[in-house]
């Protein structure tokens, strides 16, 4: 009868470490499938400020409005950034906020086709060929490579 008890006991200790294992492989399976969610999420609909990092934990169901909502206020965050910077360049006004907007919305046909006509020049004349293309820049480096252009003009 003793032998009956501690099989019972062993039973239910591997029982135990089934079930943690189980629900670890279930939690990493849950984690792997947001991140590829959130990711898909947000090359979907162009939430360029949102990282996949930012909607862990996040209930798929949710998932959307929680990425708009990050974009939103990151955009009013940039648009904030923004204008502080240019008005410390001594912008105000009409000038102002059209630099802002000109800012957040870029014209990247001009700016790509720059960037790549920039490419072709440097190969031809062995320059080095430019590491980033300024679209692909975010923040700080956004705001300087505006600057860089607006003083340019």
């Amino acid at each position: 009868m003793d032998d009956y008890d501690d099989d019972v006991e062993e039973s239910g200790s591997t029982l135990r470490r089934k079930l943690e294992e189980t629900l670890d492989k279930n939690r990493e399976l849950t984690d792997e499938l947001t991140g590829l969610r959130a990711k898909s999420l947000i090359e979907e609909h162009g939430h360029h400020l949102v990282k996949p990092d930012d909607l862990s934990g996040v209930e798929l169901s949710e998932m959307a409005d929680k990425a708009e909502a990050l974009q939103q206020e990151r955009t009013a965050q940039q648009a904030d950034l923004a204008r502080d910077m240019l008005a410390r360049q001594g912008l105000a006004g009409e000038e102002l906020d059209k630099a802002v907007a000109d800012f957040l919305n870029p014209a990247s046909g001009q700016t790509t086709a720059a960037h790549s006509r920039a490419r072709e020049v440097a190969a031809i004349g062995g320059d080095p060929t430019p590491l980033v293309n300024p679209d692909a820049l975010h923040g700080l480096d956004a705001i300087q490579f505006g600057l860089q252009q607006k003083a340019s003009r």
